[in-house]
């Protein structure tokens, strides 16, 4: 049995107060001075009870206190999906590089940026924002963003909470920052795409893009770090400035409505004349520059020089009437001016020159610049004979300063010498055209000869002005007389072409003038005994024959025959006009013609081909006789290898011989010596 000691620092058990409250219990305890039993004083032990009951009473209200807040917090926590959370966000790039051309927004090559993440309610908004961390000098251009792709979001350039928005993805949405909210209140998988690009830049290089996410609206942590998009502008073919060529139109006057080059000529212009800063241009030019992609561009000038004669200036395009002044040899124009070119008293071609401003040779024009007339030379230009009418354009002149510069102004008159042939007589029919030059018309009267003078005299009494020299020119009659025809060749090969003429001549021999000629063949014209060729000209017409310097010529190509092809005709028998029907001795003849079609070509192939088989046949005659000579040649060759092979055997018994006695020999003189010694 154990014994249980008392400790008089520990409470009696029957005066314990279970519960913890410590406090109490010890104030209803004597510690110290108790001389009978332990017993409580009754004042002391009634003012604790009282105390106590306040307590518990405190301690009531402490705790609904604290259940009261409990309660309200877990309300509040019931209350969460009000306040919805963005979650599994995240921001990728398609890839890290993109390219576009200056002037250009959104392209095929824009960067594409994917956003993502999980509403739980229709006010989750998630913001991303375009920053421009770099770029080339000079650049105003920011970066944009426009979505491209999405379904289960609408996209803004603001911020919109908490009510369902009315716009899609199809509405054109561009900035800096785009607004991603989600399309269902449910919680559901949010994405969209967006394009990435650089608005509108004007220079050329690398640019670096800063993709930032946030959350906007709706709570949540998201990875703002963001992604980094590098996009490369290239210089945009059509907008750029640099010229690499120009059409350039050269004016006569001053206007700029060409829409081909004119051939200028333009006086020199006297002392007084070019001493007169407001005169009149003698030509304009007008530039048009082109880039390398061929579009127009006005971003830069251009310099323009002269070289020979003339000086430069330069004036607004107005399109008419053009008014600028003279500057100089070398000038600097602006995009869209036109150059003007004066005379300045010198003689000669002034070649003006245009340069871009990188130096590169865009365009050449020439204005000719005169003084003047100081010489005129005269040759027929239509033929070489006139006819008994109007001969429009027949003279051509060439007509030069002191210089040998071209002198395109002027009048000058037509002087015969027999007017009863040619009529004119200081007429007036001359005039420069700037295709044809100078050209005058004559008038013939009849079959003759006169001598033809051009001259800027007014009469023949002026002397101040300048002369040609005679030119004879015969006058023919337009009456055919006679006909012939005639192949340019004797002899052709089968589908050979050929040249056919009818020359058609006067009574006196001489060939008519130029013009048109009927009743020269009877029906049917000239018929071949095989047909030409296709392509060949008709011959069976008997239309107007359009006489040059009274011959006609048709081209014909020679049918595929080997042999003689003859061509026939008659002449005709109208004379109801000059220029109609033949004389009437030559009228009703029959013409013949023939000429030779050989197929060289083959006869001589097939002679070569014969002798070729001759040739062969020789040679093979040749061979055989050559085997049989090789034959016996071998035979006798034979036969010597025989002897040969004889005679060796014999010869090789001979020296086996030879040596035998000269080993016998050898053997007794070797006796000879011993027997010596002895």
């Amino acid at each position: 049995m154990k014994h249980v000691k008392f400790h008089l620092n520990r409470f009696l058990r029957r005066v314990r107060i279970h519960g913890g409250e410590f406090d109490t219990s010890a104030r209803a305890m004597y510690r110290e001075g108790v001389t009978s039993s332990l017993r409580a004083d009754l004042r002391i032990v009634r003012r604790s009870t009282i105390e106590r009951k306040q307590m518990s009473t405190k301690t009531t209200f402490k705790r609904i206190a604290l259940v009261t807040v409990a309660a309200l917090g877990f309300g509040v926590l019931a209350t969460v999906p009000s306040q919805a959370t963005v979650s599994a966000h995240s921001l990728t790039l398609a890839s890290t590089s993109a390219t576009q051309l200056t002037s250009e927004t959104v392209t095929a090559g824009a960067g594409v940026a994917t956003v993502s993440f999980l509403n739980s309610g229709l006010g989750d908004t998630v913001s991303v924002t375009a920053y421009l961390m770099s770029a080339p000098a000079g650049n105003t251009a920011v970066p944009y963003m426009l979505v491209s792709e999405t379904s289960s979001a609408f996209v803004d350039d603001v911020a919109q909470f908490d009510a369902q928005l009315t716009t899609s993805y199809a509405d054109v949405i561009t900035g800096q920052v785009a607004y991603i909210t989600p399309s269902r209140a449910t919680p559901s998988a949010v994405t969209a795409k967006l394009k990435v690009f650089m608005n509108g830049p004007t220079k050329a290089g690398t640019y670096t893009v800063k993709l930032v996410p946030a959350v906007v609206s709706g709570g949540g942590v998201i990875d703002t770090t963001g992604v980094t998009l590098t996009i490369t502008v290239a210089q945009n073919p059509a907008t750029d400035t640099v010229a690499v060529s120009a059409s350039s139109i050269i004016n006569s006057g001053e206007t700029s409505s060409a829409t081909t080059d004119a051939t200028v000529t333009h006086p020199k212009g006297t002392t007084a004349e070019v001493a007169v800063a407001s005169r009149a241009a003698a030509a304009t030019v007008k530039v048009t520059l082109k880039n390398a992609a061929g579009a127009t561009t006005t971003g830069e000038s251009y310099t323009a020089t002269i070289d020979g004669a003339g000086i430069l200036g330069t004036a607004t395009n107005s399109g008419t009437t053009i008014d600028g002044s003279p500057i100089g040899r070398a000038i600097t124009v602006k995009a869209g001016e036109v150059v003007q070119v004066y005379n300045d008293g010198a003689s000669g071609v002034g070649t003006i020159t245009i340069k871009s401003a990188l130096g590169v040779t865009l365009a050449t024009e020439k204005v000719t610049f005169y003084g003047s007339a100081a010489k005129i030379t005269v040759s027929l230009a239509d033929a070489t004979i006139a006819k008994p009418t109007s001969n429009t354009g027949f003279l051509a002149l060439a007509i030069e300063d002191a210089a040998g510069t071209a002198v395109t102004t002027g009048t000058y008159k037509v002087v015969s010498d027999a007017t009863s042939v040619i009529s004119d007589n200081y007429s007036s029919g001359c005039s420069y055209d700037s295709t044809d030059g100078w050209l005058c018309d004559i008038t013939g009267v009849k079959a003759g000869t006169a001598n033809l003078t051009v001259t800027s005299n007014a009469s023949s009494t002026d002397t101040t002005g300048i002369s040609s020299a005679k030119l004879a020119v015969r006058v023919g009659s337009i009456k055919p007389d006679s006909v012939a025809v005639s192949f340019d060749k004797a002899s052709y090969i089968p589908g050979e072409k050929a040249t056919i003429s009818v020359t058609i001549k006067d009574a006196d021999g001489n060939l008519v003038p130029s013009g048109q000629y009927t009743g020269i063949f009877k029906t049917g014209g000239l018929v071949p005994d095989y047909s030409f060729g296709t392509g060949s000209d008709t011959l069976t017409a008997t239309a107007a024959h359009t006489v040059v310097d009274g011959v006609q010529k048709y081209t014909v190509f020679m049918p595929q025959i080997n042999g003689t092809l003859t061509l026939k005709g008659t002449t005709g028998s109208t004379t109801t006009a000059d220029n109609a029907g033949l004389a009437l001795a030559n009228q009703a003849k029959a013409i013949s013609l023939a000429v030779a079609v050989v197929n060289t070509v083959a006869d001589a192939a097939a002679a070569a081909a014969e002798e070729a088989t001759a040739a062969a046949n020789d040679a093979t005659d040749a061979a055989l006789s050559a085997a049989e000579a090789a034959e016996a040649a071998t035979a006798m060759a034979q036969e010597a290898v025989d002897a040969v092979a004889e005679l060796s055997a014999e010869v090789t018994k001979l020296i086996s011989a030879l040596r035998a006695q000269i080993t016998t020999l050898t053997n007794l003189v070797v006796k000879i010596q011993k027997k010596v010694k002895a």
